[in-house]
């Protein structure tokens, strides 16, 4: 089932000129942070500067320019939940995932996999969305959705 047509835009809203630019995620250590990203991911740093006794940096993705992931890294973090899979995770309030689409979740999670990252769900579809869905996590258990559209 392909998605519906956008709602019609709003553009007299008062709020009309916000624009997703980043999601910041807390890490306990920048090194880590930064070397799980870069060298693993191969995402790349656009800027990095320190906060106070935190070290901050937006990094994107390989082939985008237009999305940033914002480290927030130093002391002070505390361990956050690890859950099973994407639906225990499901009935706790905040921040669940992060969505990154991909043009193959199934050759993504491949190279993942090889890369030694946690596969926390396998592939599965979600019709109402026209979506093939997976999910990975950080090694601080941050997880994160790979969509592909079908």
């Amino acid at each position: 089932m392909p998605l519906p047509a956008n709602p019609a835009r709003n553009p007299a809203s008062p709020f009309a000129s916000m624009r997703a630019h980043h999601t910041g995620i807390r890490y306990p250590d920048f090194e880590d942070a930064r070397s799980f990203w870069v060298d693993k991911m191969d995402w790349r740093v656009l800027q990095a500067w320190p906060y106070g006794d935190l070290t901050l940096a937006y990094v994107m993705p390989p082939d985008q320019d237009d999305f940033h992931l914002e480290i927030l890294a130093g002391p002070g973090a505390t361990a956050q939940p690890e859950f099973a899979d994407v639906d225990e995770s499901l009935g706790v309030t905040g921040l669940n995932h992060v969505c990154i689409e991909v043009d193959s979740v199934d050759d993504t999670l491949a190279e993942l996999r090889a890369r030694g990252v946690d596969v926390v769900n396998e592939p599965f579809e979600l019709e109402e969305i026209s979506a093939r869905l997976a999910f990975f996590r950080d090694p601080w258990g941050n997880m994160f959705e790979l969509s592909q559209r079908i």
